[in-house]
């Protein structure tokens, strides 16, 4: 998909470029070589917040949890399949208002 700036595509801004005698080859080759020196010179350092750190510690977490009952689910599945499973209308409601009083 182009994106069009002032009515020119990307294609017409490459063709305008190639007719003005600028290399469109020849910019995209120097680019990544300046990038390089420049990041070199620079020192560029990375550096990770407690928010980002904490979220990593929960992620990995997340998956060292206990794994699924598979029994208890099947057995969960053949319930509602059959129609045996009676759903508690009042205890999920009252799990609601109290996950609700969390936030």
């Amino acid at each position: 998909m182009a994106m069009e700036i002032n009515g020119l595509n990307t294609n017409q801004a490459n063709a305008n470029k190639a007719k003005s005698g600028q290399g469109v080859a020849a910019t995209k080759s120097n680019a990544p070589a300046e990038a390089a020196q420049s990041s070199k010179s620079a020192g560029d350092t990375v550096q990770i917040s407690a928010q980002a750190q904490s979220l990593n510690r929960i992620q990995s977490q997340v998956g060292k949890e206990a794994p699924v009952n598979r029994e208890k689910v099947e057995a969960l599945k053949a319930a509602i399949s059959d129609g045996s499973y009676k759903i508690d209308a009042r205890a999920i409601a009252k799990k609601m208002l109290e996950s609700d009083s969390l936030f």
